[in-house]
């Protein structure tokens, strides 16, 4: 039960999350404002919807997509429930992995 509750906790954090975009915008440093469903992807806007999962995909643009991950408080606190996630089920996986 606790890996598929993790599992599940974990797609909704990547996939349904509400977070800002932060997709790359010509002329802003900050990048997109609009609001995000997930951490992987973007906007209402088509070019931004997989424009953040394809930038863990080419190599020069993962510090970018990681720095985004802490970026404000939504951001931070999806973050922080996916690796909670994350890591309840991989202790949930393996015996004899949680401290005791």
């Amino acid at each position: 039960m606790i890996i598929v509750l993790s599992v599940v906790v974990l797609l909704w954090s990547f996939f349904q999350a509400p977070v800002t975009c932060g997709a790359p915008v010509r002329g802003r440093d900050d990048g997109c404002r609009n609001n995000a469903t997930g951490l992987l992807m973007g906007c209402h806007i088509r070019q931004h919807r997989w424009q953040k999962l394809r930038m863990l995909i080419v190599r020069r643009r993962v510090r970018e997509f990681c720095s985004g991950l802490f970026s404000d408080g939504k951001a931070a606190l999806v973050t922080l429930a996916a690796i909670g996630s994350f890591l309840s089920g991989l202790v949930a996986l393996i015996p004899g992995a949680a401290v005791h």
